[in-house]
């Protein structure tokens, strides 16, 4: 960790590995306390509320750090299809670039809590609605229509995070780059 973080982003970064790592069950307080070298009581200030209120603090931090990486990559073409596909080929080379266990999935997160943790829950809906609502803006900048912008950027949406979690598991690029390779014939009617 960068010695400049300070000790909340040290728990919050080092939690974020932990959990794509090894998952939230699998995931101690004491693990995270031990591999972020900050003091047990830094994380009970920082989150009183414990595992819950960390995980939640993480899902919004990943999301809003993946919410930036979208809108940079969105703002680099004014055309939503080849904007939308570069952004897709872009996940493909990092996936393919960095250890898979570097790679964040709020997806694989929110199954394994969804059932457990109703604010665990609503934390991902907050953060998937906020990347779908890039895409619609992106769209509706582009000149579709408001309720055909709706319609595909939730498609999008679902197409993108299918695509990551298959290639998790795969442990290859092949769906990101099959997702990419259709988002012409998605987008080819405003």
């Amino acid at each position: 960790m960068e010695s400049k973080m300070n000790t909340r982003e040290k728990i919050l970064a080092t939690a974020a590995f932990l959990f794509q790592k090894n998952g939230y069950h699998a995931t101690g307080l004491n693990e995270i306390i031990k591999e972020s070298a900050t003091p047990k009581g830094s994380l009970y200030y920082h989150f009183p509320d414990g595992k819950e209120e960390l995980a939640a603090a993480t899902i919004k931090l990943m999301g809003n750090k993946i919410q930036h990486h979208i809108e940079e990559e969105l703002a680099k073409n004014s055309d939503p299809v080849k904007a939308i596909k570069e952004f897709i080929l872009d996940i493909a080379r990092e996936f393919n670039e960095k250890d898979q266990e570097n790679c964040f999935s709020i997806g694989l997160l929110a199954l394994e809590t969804v059932s457990i943790s109703e604010s665990l829950r609503k934390t991902c809906i907050e953060v998937y609605d906020m990347w779908t609502d890039t895409y619609y803006q992106k769209l509706v900048s582009s000149g579709f229509s408001s309720e055909r912008a709706k319609e595909l950027s939730l498609i999008l949406q679902l197409m993108i995070e299918g695509a990551i979690t298959i290639s998790l598991i795969r442990n290859d690029d092949t769906m990101l780059v099959a997702a990419a390779e259709n988002v012409p014939l998605l987008l080819k009617n405003k």
